[in-house]
């Protein structure tokens, strides 16, 4: 047991090691290339099927800024409450993944504003239902979390924000984990952009499996769009 407990421990001190060196490569902009093919699509993500974009940043993408696209698209279950969903793009990875819950709830015609700040509040949402999807979509394994707060129950709707990472074009389930496992290359050759697409949806806890079953769909739809627009 002492021997597996010190393997295990080295090679967490070997991960942490390599990640604090990769920071110094994101703080220094030590900016490795982009290698999605066309990353303006974000630009134009109402070709994905039932999408509104209602807003977007057209700045090219690099340390101080992020690309984002944000807008709606029906709610089969509540017509008058569409469903939200951003993309966003960034070289600060972490600032991504720290919080994408709470980047997801980020809803409206402004949301993009607070995108910056999201990761340093705490979320409003309080998750009774936080999982992790894998969707099959056209041969690849899309892994999707998924996070239900039904606190306003029976009276109130419930809220879904579902989300999901890519890096390196390709969907990953932990973009932390993802970044440790290519930490050397990082530092050398600095840090790729993350991108983090999220949904949201209230609806009736009656109606929660149709509703994520919805946003699940959209999501597939998301990325055969980011993959066709990132293939080489």
């Amino acid at each position: 047991m002492t021997r597996l407990s010190s393997r295990y421990g080295l090679a967490l001190v070997t991960l942490l090691s390599l990640s604090a060196l990769a920071r110094v490569a994101w703080i220094h902009d030590a900016r490795g290339p982009d290698v999605c093919r066309s990353p303006e699509a974000i630009k134009a993500t109402s070709l994905i099927p039932g999408t509104i974009a209602l807003g977007e940043r057209l700045e090219a993408l690099d340390a101080d800024t992020f690309q984002w696209s944000e807008g709606e698209l029906a709610n089969p279950l509540s017509p008058r409450s569409p469903m939200q969903f951003q993309i966003v793009r960034s070289y600060d990875a972490p600032r991504l993944y720290g919080n994408p819950m709470r980047i997801g709830e980020r809803t409206g015609p402004n949301a993009h504003e607070e995108l910056a700040s999201a990761g340093s509040r705490p979320d409003r949402m309080q998750p009774e239902d936080l999982r992790v999807r894998e969707l099959a979509v056209d041969g690849d394994r899309v892994p999707v979390h998924v996070a239900w707060d039904h606190t306003q129950a029976p009276h109130g709707p419930s809220r879904l924000v579902a989300w999901m990472f890519v890096y390196e074009n390709r969907p990953v389930r932990s973009p932390l984990l993802g970044q440790l496992a290519g930490a050397a290359p990082l530092v050398v050759g600095g840090p790729r952009p993350l991108t983090l697409v999220t949904i949201s949806a209230v609806a009736p806890r009656s109606t929660s499996d149709q509703a994520e079953n919805a946003a699940m769909a959209w999501l597939a739809d998301a990325w055969r769009y980011i993959a066709r627009s990132c293939a080489p």
